[in-house]
């Protein structure tokens, strides 16, 4: 590692792993068959919880336009992932949920990652892995306080 590198702040080496474990887990998730996923999916799938959200909830919690969002969704929706039904709780709004099909991609991501973070533990060291990730955490739940 360089000085440069060394001098690299934090939030741009979490940025960096955070988009190197992307690729990794796309690539694995391909492997393992899904092969029409792609990493800007992953702002989707990763915060869709099981009983469905809507639109813009989606949109907010990504960041996302609703604009921006629906193109999303429906690139996803047409791979057979996720599909829009009717919210049982507001007849005019629509919820975006998992298909069996999502279902079974999200739980195979789940197993993706925990078979990340064992190689990722292996790589460094468990015991230096669990103190990083420690600190990491620490750092981001102390910010996201601060933030508030």
């Amino acid at each position: 590692m360089t000085v440069a590198e060394q001098s690299i702040p934090i939030g741009m080496v979490a940025a960096r792993l955070h988009r190197a474990t992307q690729v990794d887990c796309i690539a694995r998730l391909n492997k393992a068959g899904y092969t029409d996923l792609r990493m800007r999916h992953l702002a989707l799938l990763e915060g869709l919880p099981r009983e469905g959200a809507r639109v813009t909830t989606l949109a907010t919690q990504t960041g996302m336009s609703k604009q921006a969002m629906g193109e999303l969704i429906d690139e996803i929706e047409a791979n057979g992932y996720i599909e829009r039904q009717n919210d049982p709780g507001d007849r005019r709004a629509r919820l975006i949920v998992f298909t069996p099909k999502g279902q079974r991609a999200y739980e195979e991501a789940f197993a993706v990652l925990s078979e990340m973070e064992r190689d990722y533990a292996a790589t460094v060291g468990g015991s230096r892995y669990a103190q990083a990730r420690s600190a990491l955490e620490e750092l981001v739940g102390s910010l996201e306080d601060t933030n508030r």
